[in-house]
């Protein structure tokens, strides 16, 4: 059915959300800002970094981007893990010989893909840094199939925000909504998603289970 799934990486693939805490908690502690929740940093996480500065301590200065990046991305790497799911899963989507990507609102997400071992599984790979728009707009969603060679009836997006199922949506593709982040199950189901799951686990029996049913938006619950 799907000869192409292109991946989310942020709270997707990846629990990111206590290292991007205490990374934005260390620059808040130097610029005089105050600190953050998890939750605050869940609200904000799949966002482009300056608009998600900017909801949660209501503005933004280049020059606190220029000393995160020079101080903590390397710390906040190393405190970014895998979902228990996310290794097994990529590794049966190749031996099934379907082509993998990701579309990233971060802005050069070869950088934390490489660091926590996922880069080798992904023959093209999407960032902020590579397209005009970053989601929900469908460009970096676009330029991925483009770099894969891929076509929008044979290609599956996974994504846990909102803003990944209207870029998915936008883009023409078939979008899988993850609970893992932020995003309610019909609130993700309302803007498009095909179907949700809970974890990665249930990707696979989840494929299974469709494999041949028509390419059907599954029913948003009853009010």
């Amino acid at each position: 059915m799907f000869r192409t799934v292109i991946f989310d990486f942020d709270m997707t693939l990846v629990d990111s959300s206590f290292a991007i805490q205490d990374t934005m908690n260390r620059l808040a502690a130097l610029k005089g800002l105050p600190q953050v929740t998890r939750e605050q940093v869940m609200t904000v996480i799949g966002l482009p970094i300056r608009e998600s500065w900017v909801k949660v301590w209501g503005s933004f200065e280049e020059e606190w981007l220029t000393d995160f990046r020079a101080f903590f991305l390397a710390d906040e790497f190393a405190g970014i893990h895998p979902f228990p799911g996310t290794l097994p899963l990529l590794e049966e989507l190749l031996l099934r010989g379907i082509s993998l990507g990701i579309a990233s609102n971060r802005q050069q997400p070869a950088h934390p893909l490489k660091a926590t071992g996922l880069e080798k599984y992904f023959s093209a790979v999407v960032g902020m840094g590579d397209v005009p728009l970053g989601k929900p707009a469908p460009d970096m969603i676009l330029k991925c199939m483009a770099d894969l060679g891929s076509d929008s009836s044979s290609t599956l997006f996974v994504g846990d925000t909102l803003d990944d199922i209207r870029a998915a949506r936008d883009a023409g593709v078939h979008s899988l909504g993850l609970t893992t982040g932020n995003a309610l199950r019909e609130h993700l189901l309302a803007e498009g998603a095909w179907r949700v799951i809970d974890s990665l686990e249930e990707f696979l029996p989840l494929l299974e289970d469709v494999q041949e049913e028509p390419l059907l938006r599954e029913k948003e619950p009853r009010p």
